[in-house]
This record gives C-alpha cells, sequence and structure tokens, in this order.
C-alpha cells in the first residue's frame, strides 16, 4: 500500500492508496485518475472592494508580463501575468523567510493582503466562469466565457501540512489530489488537467515527472469572447507588416469598414486602443511603440498612463490576425528575481526539504475578425531537496503588444508581445 500524510499541528491524517489506481478516459486513451482529498475549507471568496491590495497587485501583474515578454527578446509570446501571479502566490503560502519574502516582492503584496487580494481577483472572474470546452467549439459563444482553474497535485509518498493544503482550498478553490509522480501515468495525469481546463487549446503539461518530483501546482486560464463590434471579414486581406527583424512580410489585415467611436491614448509616442467584448466586461488594449522603439521596451508607467487616459475618438483600425502560441521556461526568471525558492525556504508545505525544481508556462492567443480565444497554464514543479474633424487611422503594422484584462478590477488575464502575426516556429 502507497501512504499518504496530511499533518497540522497536534494531529495526522493517513490516507491510504492501492496499488492500482482507477483510470478515466481522455480521449482514446486510459489517464490513472488522481485521488481528490478532502479538506474540511470550503471556498471563501473576498470581495474586491474589501481587498486593500487590489491595485497593487493589478501594478505588479503588469510588471511581471513586461519582464517576461522583454526577456524573451522579439518572438512572439503569450504570457497571462494573472496564472503566474496565483501560481507564485499559492507557493507562497508554504513559504518562509527569504523565500517568502522574494515571492511576495514579485507577487506585489505580502500576507493576508496578498492572500485576499488573488482571491478577490480570480473571485471577480466567477460569474463569466462556463465549460472550457468553448474553446474547442465551432462558434465563438455570445457571451464571454472565462475559465480559471488550479490544483495541487502531490506524490502518493509525501506528507504535507494540512494547513497548506487548507489554504489553497479556501482561498485558491485549488483541490489536493495526490497520484504517483515517478510513475509511468504521471505525465497522463498532468497532460489530462492541462488539456480539460484550456480547453484543448494547450494540449500537454510543461511539467517533466519523475522520481525527484514531490509535487506540482497547476494553473489555468481561458478566455473566449466576442468582439462588440466584429470586423468585416470581406475587408481582410493581405497588407505589409514589418516583423521585429526588420523584415517586411504579408499578414492578413482586418479592418474597420469605417471610424468608431474607440477609447484611445497616446503617451510618449505609445498609442493604444481599447476593444471591447461581448457585455463590456472584458476588454482588449491594443498597444503600438513608437516607430523605431520595441514593443517590449514599454515602461510599467507608461503602461499605467495609457490604460488611464484614454478618451473616445473616432478611429479607422487595421490590425492583423493572429495565432500565436509560446512556451517559457521560468526556472531562469526565478533564479534571478527570487532564487531563494530554488535552494529551499517551502517548510510550510512539508517538513521534507522541498525547492522549486521547474516553472514553466505555456500561452496560445488567437484574435480575428469575430473575437479572441486564449489560453495559458502555468505549473511548479518542487523537488526534493480630443478629437480630429477627419477619421484617424491606426494602422498596427509592426511588432505590438495585446493586453486583455478585466474591466472590474483592471487584472492582466493575458499580456502578449506580437512581434510577427503568423506566430512561431510552434504555431507555424
Amino acid at each position: 500500500m502507497g501512504r499518504y500524510a496530511v499533518t497540522s499541528a497536534g494531529r495526522t491524517v493517513l490516507v491510504a492508496l492501492g496499488l492500482a489506481l482507477p483510470v478515466t478516459a481522455c480521449g482514446d486513451h486510459a489517464v490513472p485518475a488522481p485521488v481528490q482529498l478532502d479538506s474540511a475549507e470550503a471556498r471563501d471568496r473576498v470581495d474586491p472592494a474589501e481587498a486593500v491590495a487590489l491595485a497593487d497587485l493589478v501594478t505588479a501583474a503588469d510588471s511581471l508580463g513586461l519582464t517576461l515578454l522583454d526577456a524573451a527578446d522579439d518572438v512572439t509570446t503569450v504570457t497571462s501575468p494573472a496564472s503566474l501571479q496565483v501560481t507564485l502566490s499559492m507557493a507562497a503560502e508554504g513559504a518562509d523567510g527569504e523565500t517568502l519574502a522574494e515571492l511576495e516582492v514579485l507577487i506585489g503584496a505580502s500576507g493576508q493582503e496578498r492572500t485576499d487580494g488573488i482571491n478577490a481577483l480570480s473571485s471577480a472572474l466567477s460569474d463569466l466562469d462556463g465549460d472550457p470546452a468553448v474553446a474547442g467549439a465551432d462558434e465563438l459563444p455570445d457571451d464571454p466565457v472565462v475559465h480559471r482553474a488550479s490544483r495541487l497535485l502531490l506524490d502518493d509518498s509525501l506528507t504535507v501540512q494540512q494547513d497548506f493544503v487548507d489554504v489553497l482550498a479556501r482561498s485558491y478553490d485549488a483541490p489536493a489530489e495526490t497520484t504517483d509522480l515517478g510513475g509511468d501515468g504521471a505525465q497522463q495525469v498532468l497532460d489530462a488537467w492541462v488539456e480539460e481546463h484550456t480547453g484543448g487549446l494547450v494540449p500537454h503539461s510543461a511539467i517533466t515527472p519523475g522520481p525527484e518530483l514531490r509535487l506540482a501546482l497547476q494553473d489555468a486560464v481561458v478566455l473566449a469572447a466576442r468582439w462588440e463590434q466584429p470586423f468585416l471579414a470581406d475587408l481582410t486581406r493581405p497588407r505589409p507588416f514589418t516583423t521585429a527583424s526588420g523584415e517586411q512580410v504579408e499578414v492578413d489585415m482586418m479592418a474597420t469598414a469605417a471610424p468608431r467611436e474607440t477609447l484611445y491614448a497616446e503617451v510618449e509616442g505609445w498609442q493604444a486602443v481599447r476593444l471591447p467584448y461581448t457585455g463590456g466586461r472584458l476588454v482588449a488594449d491594443v498597444i503600438l511603440p513608437p516607430v523605431g522603439s520595441s514593443a517590449t521596451t514599454l515602461p510599467p508607467e507608461v503602461l499605467e498612463e495609457l490604460l488611464l487616459t484614454g478618451e473616445t475618438r473616432p478611429v479607422l483600425l487595421q490590425m492583423p490576425v493572429v495565432d500565436a502560441r509560446s512556451s517559457l521556461d521560468l526556472a531562469p526568471f526565478l533564479a534571478d528575481r527570487a532564487p531563494a525558492a530554488l535552494k529551499g525556504g517551502l517548510g510550510g508545505i512539508s517538513d521534507e526539504p522541498l525547492s522549486v525544481s521547474q516553472l514553466a508556462q505555456q500561452g496560445v492567443l488567437t484574435l480575428d475578425e469575430e473575437g479572441t480565444l486564449a489560453a495559458a497554464v502555468t505549473e511548479m514543479g518542487l523537488a526534493g531537496s480630443a478629437e480630429p474633424d477627419p477619421p484617424f487611422v491606426l494602422t498596427v503594422d509592426r511588432p505590438y503588444l495585446v493586453r486583455v484584462s478585466d474591466d472590474l478590477t483592471g487584472w492582466p488575464l493575458f499580456l502578449a508581445h506580437i512581434a510577427d502575426p503568423r506566430g512561431g516556429p510552434e504555431s507555424r
């Protein structure tokens, strides 16, 4: 019999696992079903109006996203600052000392204010939740869908603190499950969760299982939304686009048939237009850098001003159809920004010494005449050890940024650098 122990002050709960795990179907393959662990804690949602750290967390999320895009150089990259922030915060719930301090600097808040703020940001999206399978449907849904999910996946021999399991259930809606992370079926267990909670847009986990992997934190977000004012497909035609390398290529460029009243801002040569999705709750900000500047060099303070100072004006917009996909190994990022986590400092998770051994994020972004499909998965593995008279024309014909956010809280769900709308090598 395998044995899993959950410990807390004064008590130990043992869950015995049989040698033969049940299996569930996933496509044409049988996937070993992880065993879900119970927690006495129910999901406790925090009202965004009561989260004092909300603004700081949104600012920090944008900073995280811009840092990742800049580190990826001039390559099309799709990130989810929101998903990374949630994953780091889940890890912080079991961290202490220098590791906790470094993680909280990245996240943007500390202590209970951090926990409540991340809770409030994710809770605010609950009324948009829906079946992630809409991402694979032939048509975008009439009403926007944003599906989020988090999970703690433990090796079946690991002893963890009950308090850690409880806080993830209570504040992150992240169930704890257990499986043999060193066994032959571990990759299938990881993959099946990722595929399910991204609606198939991301088919595989980026975590590599093995005997040294003790637990994995997984967070996924998928978005499917129609533009409030769709583009006319008949107007889409090949137009020139100058890539980050300076090469001029032909891409399919969408265009509005006539000038539209659009929120527009310009700060220090950076230009931004806001495109709302149906219902007006979700928005996409298309951000074009000054000629000769890289889109990834956007200063956080300029981004903040762009988001706050827009004015409605008629804009005739031309922008590319996008099909982008990227995969980021974030271990070097963590080594640079929170190196203590790679050495330990996670005693709140288990008495067994643990350190972060893997951190990765996969992202997908599709923009077309109808709307947007986007998905991202962040995974952390822990091992032992003013209006003019004429229409204003904005042509997005060089590398640019796309920020998709919840307009209620400002939380950036996705931040992408479109260096080449044709996508990277993975999507071609």
